[in-house]
């Protein structure tokens, strides 16, 4: 396979033309500048997935319909607010599954905190991937001094620390199959809250596939779609519909794992931070997405579930 040549920004924009991307709205040179100091193509050309493109019999064959340059601008910025939003909600939920693990395990009479992580290394056969993951915070000022204090025979409070969200989620299912509690929710659902978790962290897009349905050898959870079904002013029709396309799934889902995990004044803020994103930031240019209504629908969709949530707190 032939590799892509680089291109520079004015070869780019040329590419984006060919592509039928106008630049009516923002200019070619005002993009120009949004590319060379506040963002990079590939990450808002991805956006492009939200948009159909011209059919094969049309003169414009392969070219987007009726896309600017500043529609894939402003999904971009939508997106960077959202995961700021989306991350505090992950770390929420992040902290209190480290809270549960340790108020259970303080409770364990047969439990010291240092059993369980000995047995978990060495049951799980992961010693050398986590020690070594610790190992490469050790020259970080805000780990430094628990590893070196610790290393290799960590406490389960100190552990918690120490690990990723991912490590975090094993040793917990690790813990629940040789005690009998139960901390996690369904397995899948947390996989979901560790890869939104990941994909903020590391500034990956949420929004470049709104409108993509989930693979067909998966359903929604049934929990999260009796979350959905006990809210007011949401069809059958739309809840099945926004259900199986991955991105909104995945936002109903943190929503139903949060409200699962989190304490109410925790809740309420986070709540109401989504209800005001959702009235104010997300829609400052609603103009942009009138002719699309695939985008319109997953907002609407998600609006009102977050409407539901904040009307209860």
């Amino acid at each position: 396979m032939a590799m892509k040549p680089m291109l520079t920004i004015d070869e780019l924009l040329t590419h984006m033309k060919e592509k039928g991307i106008r630049f009516s709205v923002t200019s070619e040179e005002q993009a120009r500048n949004f590319l060379s100091e506040h963002n990079y193509y590939m990450k808002l050309a991805s956006y492009r997935a939200n948009y159909d493109k011209c059919p094969p019999e049309s003169a414009r064959a392969g070219q987007y319909q009726n896309l600017e340059f500043a529609y894939l601008q402003e999904l971009s910025t939508i997106d960077m607010h959202l995961r700021y939003i989306v991350m505090r909600m992950c770390l929420d939920i992040e902290h209190q599954l480290k809270v549960r693990l340790l108020t259970e395990t303080t409770k364990d009479p047969e439990e010291d905190g240092y059993r369980i992580v000995k047995s978990f290394l060495r049951e799980e056969d992961c010693q050398m991937n986590i020690l070594q993951s610790i190992r490469h915070h050790k020259s970080g000022e805000y780990c430094k001094e628990l590893i070196e204090k610790y290393y290799p025979y960590f406490p389960i409070w100190v552990l918690v620390e120490l690990i990723s969200f991912g490590e975090l989620l094993h040793i917990i299912q690790y813990y629940e199959k040789t005690s009998g509690k139960t901390i996690l929710l369904d397995g899948k659902l947390m996989n979901i809250i560790r890869d939104l978790r990941n994909a903020c962290a590391h500034s990956n897009c949420l929004l470049n596939k709104m409108c993509v349905s989930m693979d067909a050898t998966k359903q929604p959870s049934s929990d999260v779609t009796r979350f959905v079904a006990g809210m007011q002013d949401i069809p059958v029709a739309s809840r099945r519909k926004y259900l199986n396309r991955t991105f909104p799934y995945y936002m109903v889902t943190l929503l139903y794992v949060y409200n699962c995990y989190a304490a109410e004044p925790a809740r309420k803020k986070r709540y109401l931070q989504l209800k005001e994103f959702m009235e104010a930031r997300a829609v400052q240019h609603r103009e942009y997405f009138t002719n699309s209504p695939r985008i319109r629908g997953t907002y609407q969709f998600l609006k009102k579930v977050i409407d539901n949530l904040a009307s209860r707190e």
